[in-house]
């Protein structure tokens, strides 16, 4: 396997390479592939992949996948009637009038720069962190134990998830719906949350923190993201309704944002936190979601900050049937960034920014930075700072957005 040829790795540390991750695709079936693969290569027992298709050897990878494919997935999570209901208060540790939060998405890969994301986020000293979602390869209880809660397996380092001073959130992805979302929802947001006198763990795949002039919403795209087993996955047919993801919101979730929130009877600015797209210059987007936000926040404008998407952009303000939004896609805190031209011509003109910057090269083939965005929230000014993990570490300041 190709190294890395900008960086070196220490020979006391062993982490997830990064090769293993590329190029995967967003299907359940074939994420199951690459976990099994990899399994065996910590075995001892590499082979090409395509070998993995042989008789002897595609049982394992299939068997893996059944497992999950007809198994009902994870009951959805709300919150009851009583008790917690999910809404914070954003404070600052410091008792100051400057919010301080930490994102990153697509960062579960247990790979080292993930690990130095992780760094990188404690180093800001934020008050909260928020994960957009997606842990690799399937999110499984092991995955989740290795890539997000430090747990050393199958002879790698373990990553832990950096939490912030006041609390910590991870979102729902589709890679942790590939494994019906058990380990998300039963190991993982149990240890998430903010911790007080009053001990509030998160219970839900979707949360708000708001004080008198912002309201960050955190939402679950990730539940309705696999579409039917198997048929989900093909192309063609998995543009037919019913059968493809449209990443709907949960009837749960939209109550909650009406009678909980409350968002038509006490608006405010408001960030929009999703695992997946609104729009992109660079491939398709998920528009089920906005339309449905959109009866409930009419033409108000929205910061919409996304990951799914393995890099990072920045938008001006863009509607794409629904809502206008202000997008940014943070999806660079783990996976390698493979590099893409814009090619969407509605997006595109609503594109200010991407990296294009490489970081490191596998044999041919040249990715970009991994990193994660700081976000400070002070009066009704949002700034947010892109930080790149890496031994020369890259700022973008992003305009301020009232």
């Amino acid at each position: 396997m190709a190294s890395p040829q900008t960086s070196q790795k220490p020979p006391e540390d062993k982490f997830q390479d990064p090769p293993d991750l590329m190029g995967l695709p967003r299907s359940a079936l074939l994420s199951h592939f690459r976990q099994k693969t990899d399994d065996l290569k910590d075995e001892g027992k590499r082979f090409p992949r395509l070998q993995a298709f042989l008789p002897q050897n595609i049982w394992p990878w299939i068997s893996n996948y059944l497992k999950f494919a007809f198994r009902r997935k994870h009951r959805f999570l709300s919150y009851s009637s009583g008790g917690e209901q999910g809404v914070y208060a954003l404070r600052a540790a410091d008792g100051g009038q400057i919010f301080k939060l930490s994102i990153a998405g697509d960062w579960g890969t247990g790979t080292r720069e993930a690990n130095d994301v992780a760094r990188g986020m404690k180093n800001f000293d934020p008050d909260y962190t928020i994960h957009l979602g997606d842990v690799y390869y399937v999110g499984d209880k092991n995955e989740i134990n290795e890539n997000c809660l430090g747990q050393s397996a199958g002879g790698y380092d373990g990553v832990t998830w950096p939490t912030g001073k006041l609390g910590s959130f991870a979102m729902n992805g589709n890679h942790e719906m590939y494994a019906n979302g058990d380990a998300y929802f039963d190991n993982f947001i149990p240890t998430l949350g903010i911790p007080s006198s009053q001990d509030k763990k998160q219970l839900a795949s979707f949360f708000c923190l708001e004080n008198d002039t912002w309201r960050i919403l955190g939402l679950d795209t990730g539940y309705n993201s696999t579409g039917v087993p198997i048929l989900g996955g093909i192309p063609l047919l998995n543009k037919i309704p019913g059968i493809g993801a449209d990443c709907k919101l949960e009837k749960e979730l939209l109550q909650w944002l009406v009678t909980t929130v409350k968002v038509k009877e006490r608006p405010k600015a408001t960030i929009v936190l999703t695992h997946h797209q609104y729009y992109s210059a660079f491939e398709g987007g998920y528009t089920k979601p906005a339309k449905q936000l959109a009866e409930l926040f009419g033409k108000q404008e929205l910061i919409w900050i996304w990951g799914h998407e393995h890099r990072f952009a920045i938008y001006d303000k863009f509607a794409d049937g629904a809502m206008p939004a202000y997008g940014r896609c943070v999806g660079h805190g783990g996976m390698p960034v493979e590099f893409k031209k814009p090619s969407s011509e509605k997006a595109g003109r609503a594109l200010q920014y991407y990296d294009a910057r490489a970081y490191a090269q596998y044999g041919e083939i040249k990715v970009g930075f991994n990193g994660f965005v700081n976000l400070k929230l002070a009066g009704n000014i949002a700034e947010f700072i892109d930080v790149r993990a890496a031994k020369q570490p890259y700022v973008w300041q992003d305009r301020k957005v009232p």
